[in-house]
Formats: C-alpha cells, structure tokens, sequence
C-alpha cells in the first residue's frame, strides 16, 4: 500500500484547537468591545433606515463580529486563481505599478497605526491558514474545508462571546479585588 500526499491520517485536533482558541478569544474581545460598538450605533441611529433600541443595536454590533469571522473564511478558501486574475494582471503597465506601491505603502502605514488590531487579524488569519492547509493535506475538499471551518469558527466565536458575558461580573469583581491589595 502506497502513501499519498493526501492520505487521510485522522482529524487535525491540535490546529483545530488552537483554531478554536484563537476564534474563542476574538469573541471574548469582540463582547469586550460590544458596549462601545452598541452606543456607536444608537449615536448613529439617523444613518439607518429604521429605528434603532439597545436590543437591535446588541444584536447588529454581535452580527457584525460574526460577519468579519465570515469573510475571513471567504478570504482564506479563495481560489489561487482568483487571487492572480485581482494581482495578476494589475502590475502590468508601470502607472498600475506605482499605484499598487502607493497603496501598499499606504497600507503599512495604516498596519504600523493600528497594530494592535492588526496583530489580532494576523493570529485569526495565521490559525485559519494552519487549519486550511492542515485539512486539505488530509483530504478534505475546499467545499468541506469552509464548512468546517466557517463552523468552529463562528461556534468559538460565540463561545467566547457567551464566556464573556457570563464571566463579566466575576471578573470585574477579581480585578478590583486584585487592584485594591
């Protein structure tokens, strides 16, 4: 019996874990920042077409953290084709070329900024590849690979979250309790 390179040698636990943890620990952070997104969207209630309480507000700004877990998803099964045909064809003539320089130095600048943000896209994104690579070394299809992927995310994600909210008072109580020895 010959070995592939795609021979199913069981499921990846450990990516996977560590996937789930670092998609857990968004969620805790995005429930850390829920309140400021929540009065950031009842201060902006005339940009939206209908009217916004503190239950729709909780509700959009959870929708939101959701939706950035998606599309990184979306991102990480992109085909390599469609990658190239966006990248490809746009460094062919020099005007293209130095626009795509302009925007790149304009994008580290922006990641030099924020990069406390970017530092946490950088670990979802780098858990997401891991996983990515590691499924589909197993044999996994690109189809099954967002599935499965786009699922654990999203439960770790709410995991997280739920943790948070659950876990909120008690920890507020611990720090004080910390803070004030």
């Amino acid at each position: 019996m010959t070995a592939s390179r795609t021979q199913d040698y069981g499921f990846p636990w450990i990516s996977l874990g560590l996937f789930c943890l670092a998609y857990g620990v968004f969620g805790w952070l995005v429930g850390e920042m829920i309140p400021a997104w929540q009065a950031w969207l009842l201060g902006h209630q005339t940009w939206f077409f209908w009217p916004i309480d503190q239950a729709i507000a909780l509700k959009m700004a959870w929708g939101f953290g959701g939706g950035l877990v998606l599309l990184l998803m979306v991102v990480l099964v992109a085909p390599l084709r469609i990658m190239q045909l966006l990248f490809g064809t746009w460094l062919r003539s020099d005007a293209k070329a130095f626009t795509s320089v302009l925007a790149w130095a304009f994008a580290a600048v922006l990641i030099i900024c924020w990069l406390e943000q970017f530092v946490r896209f950088f670990v979802l994104l780098s858990a997401g590849i891991l996983c990515h690579l590691d499924l589909q070394i197993r044999g996994y299809r690109v189809w099954q690979v967002f599935l499965i992927l786009s699922g654990m995310g999203l439960g770790s994600f709410a995991l997280g979250g739920y943790l948070f909210s659950q876990f909120q008072i008690e920890i507020a109580q611990f720090w004080s309790i910390f803070q004030a020895a």
